[in-house]
């Protein structure tokens, strides 16, 4: 068995045109653009069989009780929370079995994100 690499420099001529230089080229920009095609190809097989699974797998819901807003909650509020919930959730039902409010002064962790991530995008000086 020849190795790659000796099979390589055979097939190489010791002193190579500009056209052997480009033939090399296209064909290693085939060999690539080939193993993404068939790797992309896969990812999508993999993809729709986990799908398929999962259909399979999914209990049957039954109707999803309609509820009104929590009475600690603005109407206005929780129409925007359920809008966001059926954004992120499209094909899937969803029950909201509460909602209530938080005070920001007792949870202090998204601000301390904010700032965090402002802070990271700047140049220090």
């Amino acid at each position: 068995m020849i190795p790659f690499p000796a099979l390589l420099a055979i097939s190489l001529p010791d002193n190579p045109t500009f056209a052997d230089n480009v033939q090399f080229q296209l064909t290693g920009l085939a060999v690539v653009v080939f193993t993404l095609t068939l790797l992309a190809i896969l990812v999508a097989l993999v993809g729709r069989i986990f799908i398929a699974l999962q259909k399979k797998a999914a209990p049957a819901a039954g109707p999803v009780p309609a509820t009104g807003p929590s009475p600690a909650v603005d109407g206005a509020v929780y129409a925007a929370i359920a809008a966001a919930v059926a954004t992120v959730l499209s094909d899937r039902r969803f029950l909201i079995r509460g909602v209530q409010s938080v005070d920001p002064r007792q949870n202090l962790a998204w601000g301390a994100e904010g700032r965090r991530s402002i802070y990271a995008s700047r140049r220090v000086r």
